[in-house]
């Protein structure tokens, strides 16, 4: 097998981790893929990456396959910035309007549904639009946005004046009092299984990665400004909200959101996270553990 190939999600979200592995600053036995998530979900589960950052919607349906690396994700501890609701009405009259969905993410759909469903109790119609077009293509009443996207459109002067902007991630907060964790770095398990070393390293690489672009956080703006055209202090700000992490609060908020997905219909069973642990390098099979704690309430809707 050539080098492992590592999914990168192809927003500047995840650059506080790959701009350093990018310009070689720190170094990973990996070969770098970017997509949107979608995509990234799709070639993960078709065997196609051995490691990637993954939706964490889709890791309920890869669990049986992936295994979750510890210490990351992309998260926030309420606004997110880049995942939003625009709407031309406030959202309590959206019962029964036209919904559109981004065709590029699993886990902000699912929190959507779950905070329209669940705590602000309307139903909606909701299609997904056709990829690259205006989030408002279908005239819709509102939009869902997410990554760089939500970034031009929640702000002026893309976003009309009389628009509603619903920061999900303020949402998730306001409602559970939660984390909210969006992504989750994840290994194929026969690849954990088979390359366990290999999966310490770069697991390792990853930690560092994301050690430097915290400490470096204005040389990452910087080179986030020339990709998608926002001001430098707009983007350190932004990344201050994001949140790479994955401790004990995060994966309570993590199983929150798998109990109310399943309360909701939106998974068929409950999710309980596997983590891999980089300690043991003797496989896979002994090198995972079980999460607790809420993971029992996703049991008991």
């Amino acid at each position: 097998m050539g080098a492992p190939r590592l999914g990168r999600v192809g927003y500047i979200n995840c650059l506080p981790i790959f701009y350093a592995l990018e310009k070689g600053l720190i170094q990973v036995p990996a070969r770098i893929v970017a997509d949107h998530p979608s995509r990234l979900n799709s070639l993960l589960a078709a065997g196609e990456l051995e490691v990637s950052a993954v939706s964490s919607i889709a890791y309920a349906s890869l669990r049986e396959t992936c295994v979750v690396l510890p210490g990351l994700s992309i998260a926030s501890d309420g606004p997110v910035w880049s995942v939003a609701l625009l709407s031309r009405v406030p959202v309590s009259r959206l019962e029964g309007r036209r919904v559109s969905l981004t065709p590029y993410s699993a886990t902000s759909i699912i929190l959507l549904q779950i905070l329209l469903a669940r705590f602000y109790g309307i139903e909606v119609e909701l299609f997904t639009r056709p990829p690259g077009v205006s989030p408002w293509w279908g005239e819709p009443e509102a939009t869902l946005v997410i990554g760089d996207e939500a970034l031009k459109f929640a702000s002026p002067p893309s976003c009309p004046r009389d628009c509603y902007i619903y920061d999900l991630g303020a949402e998730w907060k306001k409602f559970t009092g939660k984390h909210m964790v969006y992504a989750l770095w994840v290994a194929r398990r026969e690849f954990a299984e088979q390359s366990p070393a290999l999966l310490e390293e770069i697991h390792r690489g990853l930690q560092a990665a994301r050690r430097w672009g915290h400490e470096n956080r204005s040389v990452v703006a910087e080179a986030a400004s020339r990709l998608v055209d926002l001001p430098v202090s707009t983007l350190v700000d932004y990344f201050h909200h994001l949140k790479y992490e994955l401790d004990g609060d995060y994966l309570e908020g993590l199983h929150r959101f798998y109990a109310c997905a399943w309360q909701c219909r939106l998974l068929a069973q409950p999710v309980q996270v596997e983590l891999w642990r980089e300690a043991d390098a003797g496989g896979v099979e002994n090198g995972v553990h079980h999460c607790q704690g809420e993971a029992r309430s996703a049991a008991e809707p």
